[in-house]
């Protein structure tokens, strides 16, 4: 069975809506449903995050996640980062701090490829920028 059929089962045995998995899992509803429909995978951290919610073994959803996922030895795709990255660990305690730039950021998650690209630009520069005029005080 694959990982979106086996999302949307598992939260069809709950009795739970779209809407109240969401709110328990911190995303967007629209995000479970991406998840659901197969049309977005989720992460591993994810992954792990509803097996919890659940209740059910993770490698009843891992397995699924793992024939889904790309192999990384294949040209073109980068090995993920790892939870015990210092700079990982930085990010997860920012968007812990800051639920609404978390929110922003699933929604620039779900954004189309080429507006992702100029909003992460945007983003970017801006840091840059400010980062400069920082350093000129």
């Amino acid at each position: 069975m694959a990982l979106s059929e086996k999302l949307r089962e598992l939260r069809d045995k709950q009795n739970w809506s779209q809407e109240t998995l969401a709110d328990m899992m911190k995303m967007h509803r629209s995000t479970i449903s991406r998840y659901e429909t197969g049309k977005a995978i989720p992460n591993y951290q994810t992954v792990i995050r509803f097996a919890e919610i659940y209740k059910v073994d993770k490698e009843y959803l891992v397995d699924e996640l793992n024939q889904l996922l790309p192999n990384v030895e294949a040209p073109g795709f980068v090995l993920k980062e790892k939870l015990e990255d210092p700079d990982v660990g930085l990010i997860f305690q920012l968007m812990q701090d800051e639920p609404e730039l978390k929110k922003a950021l699933i929604e620039l998650h779900l954004m189309p490829p080429k507006r992702r690209s100029f909003y992460s630009d945007t983003i970017t520069t801006f840091i840059k920028v400010n980062k400069r005029h920082k350093d000129k005080m």
